[in-house]
């Protein structure tokens, strides 16, 4: 993690990474002419969240003096730099990380944009407002929503799914908080199956005890229950991050996105719910070897799937491709399915020759005659697949 300019900011960088992990995060990328470009910058398939950080002890004068002196130094300069961050962006094809490894940037026809200010320093004694502060809506975090939004929406889907249902929601009515902030929002949202029951309503007041009312409830802890073996799954992707960025499993030194960076993507895709129900598929597929099936299919998040597979490390090669031409029958007999992931490891137990997982990944959109007859071929050399499992909509 880069060290940041100041204690706030390395905070930040702190849960972003916890919540989206390092591959993804970006503290302090450099821009125009060498200098900081924001302090931190999301980057995950098609989405870019700008973040900017402010830190100004607010001064009570008294007068609107203080609130306005305040507002100008920690949320009007914080969007000032975001927007002027995602002008030099929409001109950008790659960065460069704080550390001076290069980054690619999506596809500029695909992108989408999120602006998000953390201003910090007022202890809520000024009213904080997201919305259009000039140039585009701008989601604006205190103190007292930022873990809040960040530790609860610890996905980059959920993350930027959150923001874009407030985005819409702001385009549609004025929104007023009665003594609160975003979280109180972010409580409606969760509390409503992740949206905002408000299609018809021009002004909507809310109150500050939302969030803390759903804190306490059943609901939370129930959703926290749930939730509690999918972090096995930010592990597992923490593994192959691990080989990424230290060259243990894949070329990075080109400069160049691979198969294998879009198969952690797409892992890194899978909102938390999704996550809970890939490792219960995948916890049962390893603690079952009595029912002798080589590999395990779940459907995922946006038409996505997940092949597992056990093999042995003593024949990795063996393995891997055994693991593609699997991931091949499932996007051959799954029309809706483009894009395959598949993840084999070793059976549980001992092993000779010690441990490890390998990762593939397959995209492809169309096919034709000749695909269909080699994934017949295929699917005939190496069995029906038995015992299929789908992940259930959270």
């Amino acid at each position: 993690m880069s060290e940041g300019l100041t204690e706030s900011e390395k905070f930040v960088n702190s849960i972003c990474e916890r919540a989206f992990l390092n591959l993804w995060t970006h503290p302090n990328p450099i821009g125009k002419k060498g200098k900081e470009l924001c302090d931190c910058l999301i980057v995950c398939g098609k989405h870019i969240v700008i973040i900017s950080v402010k830190d100004i002890k607010y001064k009570d004068t008294g007068d609107e003096a203080g609130w306005k002196r305040w507002t100008k130094a920690a949320i009007d300069k914080s969007a000032s730099q975001i927007w002027g961050a995602e002008r030099w962006l929409n001109s950008s094809v790659e960065f460069t990380r704080h550390d001076g490894r290069q980054v690619e940037l999506p596809p500029k026809e695909n992108r989408i944009v999120h602006r998000v200010s953390v201003s910090l320093g007022s202890q809520r004694k000024i009213p904080t407002q997201s919305g259009d502060l000039g140039n585009d809506i701008v989601h604006v975090c205190d103190e007292f929503s930022l873990g809040a939004i960040f530790g609860l929406l610890d996905t980059i889907t959920d993350f930027v799914s959150f923001l874009t249902e407030v985005e819409a929601l702001i385009n549609r009515a004025n929104i007023v908080f009665n003594g609160g902030g975003i979280e109180d929002l972010l409580a409606i949202y969760l509390l409503n199956n992740h949206s905002f029951p408000y299609e018809e309503a021009d002004l909507l007041i809310i109150d500050d005890t939302v969030f803390k009312g759903f804190i306490d409830s059943d609901d939370y802890k129930s959703m926290q229950e749930s939730y509690k073996d999918s972090y096995f799954w930010d592990k597992l992707i923490e593994h192959f991050i691990g080989d990424l960025l230290t060259d243990g499993m894949f070329e990075y030194g080109a400069n160049q996105a691979t198969d294998n960076q879009y198969a952690l993507i797409q892992m890194a895709l899978q909102p938390r719910g999704h996550r809970a129900n890939l490792v219960d598929a995948f916890s049962e597929f390893l603690q079952k070897p009595e029912l002798k099936i080589a590999a395990r299919v779940v459907l995922a998040h946006q038409n996505t799937a997940f092949v597992f597979h056990l093999g042995p490390s003593s024949d990795r090669e063996a393995r891997v491709q055994e693991l593609g031409l699997r991931c091949l029958v499932v996007r051959g007999r799954l029309p809706d399915i483009k894009i395959v992931v598949g993840i084999s490891r070793d059976n549980l137990g001992p092993s000779v020759v010690g441990y490890s997982h390998d990762i593939v990944y397959v995209n492809i959109p169309e096919w034709d005659d000749d695909f269909e007859e080699q994934v017949n071929k295929i699917q005939k050399e190496l069995g029906y697949f038995e015992n299929a499992s789908w992940a259930k909509r959270p």
